[in-house]
């Protein structure tokens, strides 16, 4: 399973936020830069103001009026309801009263507005070289977060196909089939979708061939093996009849065991919970062993497995130890953490690592080198751990859960 730090979408979650972040702080520091960028215009025109209209104090209002226009100041007729006051520092506002004149600022939302009041005339002008600068932010702020937005969609839209991908690769590895849907996209991932659907479908034809093949083979081999056994079984009792009927066995056991292999890897898990006790008496009537000789120490412990395919594993266990036992009962202990079955016997003359390959065995001893072999693969496939120990005479095979 994929930590949710190394997963790229939380890379990608995780990019677009601080960005978003990054994106957020850089407005806020435009929009204050524009505020002091606006102030410093207020005050630069309320100057550029103080000085026309110290020329301008003989005038008349009209000939006021006609030189402010020159100037960028535009009369208008009112304020409106929404006009605040404006305070600027106080030597800059000193500096913008006369004797004569009295200036008051206001700020709407169209821009800045002088009231110039004298005794005999009180005009307002609208300062027309002022523009509202905020919108230019606010322009920028939202294209680049739409852009930012865009890029992130797009990734995310891209990036997506890979969970289904995923999760298909993780179905086809539990021996689901899985359904061959072709991504007409053009990028990478499209491409590496529909080149791994390609390999599954070749894989998934030769495996059924294959399948076919040692189907076929195992019935044909089973007919002659009948038919062989039968007709031992009619002909009268001699060396050479137990011989024939020993061979015939044991070719009849090597083809069930190759069956077990097929079906360990041909098909998917299908855990159940199940009783351990069940299962190990299911094991025991399989292999038609007596009671006497199995000594259980256990409860009523249920583990989550595959039945027939522990089943399996636990029979090939339990004969492996029930052949090579020196002394009886053999011991079988088992818990919701492990299940151990013991039996006492002579030292392994090679490795257990080379004992749990397939087809090792020791000339003489009967077997076909595959029970172990079977035990191991179905631990590995349910990911349980097969361990061994050889203590005082006894050897033990444990099933770790």
């Amino acid at each position: 399973m994929i930590s949710r730090y190394h997963s790229v979408f939380f890379k990608l979650h995780a990019f677009f936020l601080i960005a978003l972040v990054v994106l957020v702080l850089l407005f806020n520091t435009a929009l204050g830069e524009q505020k002091h960028q606006k102030f410093r215009l207020l005050t630069h025109r309320s100057m550029e103001l103080s000085q026309t209209l110290e020329m301008l104090k003989n005038h008349s209002c009209e000939n006021q009026t006609r030189e402010l226009s020159r100037a960028g100041f535009q009369e208008i007729s009112h304020l409106k309801s929404n006009a605040k006051q404006i305070n600027l520092p106080t030597p800059m506002e000193q500096k913008l009263q006369s004797n004569q004149l009295h200036v008051q600022i206001y700020q709407d939302s169209q821009g800045i507005i002088y009231a110039l009041m004298r005794n005999h005339c009180t005009m307002l002008y609208r300062d027309t070289v002022e523009g509202n600068t905020y919108y230019f932010v606010w322009l920028l702020f939202f294209t680049l977060f739409g852009g930012l937005v865009s890029m992130y969609l797009l990734l995310w839209s891209n990036l997506r196909p890979l969970k289904s991908l995923y999760q298909q690769i993780q179905h086809y590895g539990a021996g689901e089939e899985i359904l061959n849907i072709p991504n007409n996209g053009k990028d990478e991932i499209a491409l590496i979708s529909n080149a791994l659907h390609d390999a599954l479908h070749r894989q998934n034809a030769l495996k059924k061939s294959r399948e076919l093949f040692l189907r076929n083979i195992m019935h044909e081999l089973k007919t002659p093996i009948t038919k062989g056994k039968l007709i031992v079984e009619l002909q009268e009792p001699n060396s050479n009849t137990t011989l024939l009927g020993k061979l015939f066995s044991r070719m009849e056991h090597l083809i069930h065991q190759m069956a077990q292999i097929e079906k360990m890897h041909a098909f998917a898990l299908k855990p159940q919970a199940v009783k351990l006790k069940t299962l190990l008496n299911l094991a025991m009537d399989n292999l038609l062993l007596e009671d006497e000789n199995i000594h259980l120490c256990g409860g009523d412990e249920i583990v989550r497995v595959d039945p027939v395919l522990f089943t399996s594993a636990l029979q090939n266990l339990i004969d492996n130890a029930y052949r090579h036992a020196s002394t009886f009962p053999i011991v079988i202990t088992y818990s919701s953490e492990k299940i151990c079955i013991q039996n006492s016997g002579e030292p392994l003359k090679r490795p257990v690592e080379e004992a749990l390959q397939a087809f090792v065995t020791e000339r003489g001893e009967g077997g076909l080198g595959l029970g172990l072999y079977i035990a191991q693969s179905v631990c590995e496939l349910h990911n349980f751990h097969l361990n061994y120990t050889y203590e005082n005479g006894n050897h033990t095979f444990c099933i770790e859960f």
